[in-house]
Parts: C-alpha cells; structure tokens; sequence
C-alpha cells in the first residue's frame, strides 16, 4: 500500500525537515493512493537506514485522556520525481524489524526511554 502526504497544520509551524521530524509537531494526512482512505498521524521520527528513509508516526488522536498508548507506524519514505512525497508500507519482516530495531536504538540514546 502506497500513501501521499498532505499536511495539516492548526498554527503556523516550522517546515518540517526531512531528516528530523521527530522535532516538529506535525499533524500529516496520509491518503492511501489505492482507495483514497485518510489516516491522520503524527511524526516521532525519520532516519536513513542501509540507503532507505524511514518515518516512525502514529495515529493521531485527541487527546482526550480515554484513548490506549498509540501504536506506532514505520513507513519507507521516498519522493517520487514530481516531487510529491510517498510512504511505502514494509512488507519484508526483516526490513521492518531492522527498522524498528534502528529507531529504538536512536529513541534509547535520546533519552525519551527513562
């Protein structure tokens, strides 16, 4: 499954960098190029891993004090030549097990953990 981003932003914000969104609070609409559904998600991170961009995001939500910790969501990210930016699910378990082992050694060494 494919997705495109669109952002959302309630205030005016920073332009997100790519190679750090995780320090940007963005509220991003990702469309599902196959059957045009919405999901509304937030940033925590991006990195390059082995030559590929990752995302790390989770669903979004009001917060509203009833809602379980999110899950979260990692994308390969890449932009396609007309310059619009495209998220890939991982279908390999090892890529996205390798991802997720990256991001949380990165989250480990920022401190966020303790």
């Amino acid at each position: 499954m494919m997705k495109r981003m669109t952002r959302k932003r309630n205030k005016p914000t920073p332009v997100v960098r790519d190679d750090r969104a995780s320090q940007e609070s963005v509220l991003a609409v990702l469309v599902d190029i196959d059957n045009g559904h919405e999901y509304y998600m937030s940033f925590i991170d991006a990195f390059q891993y082995k030559g590929r961009e990752y995302v790390v995001m989770y669903p979004y939500e009001p917060d509203d004090g009833q809602h379980k910790n999110p899950e979260l969501t990692i994308l390969r990210s890449m932009r396609h030549e007309n310059g619009e930016q495209y998220y890939l699910s991982i279908k390999n378990r090892r890529e996205l097990e390798a991802a997720f082992n990256h991001f949380f050694k990165r989250f480990e060494a920022s401190g966020f953990s303790s």
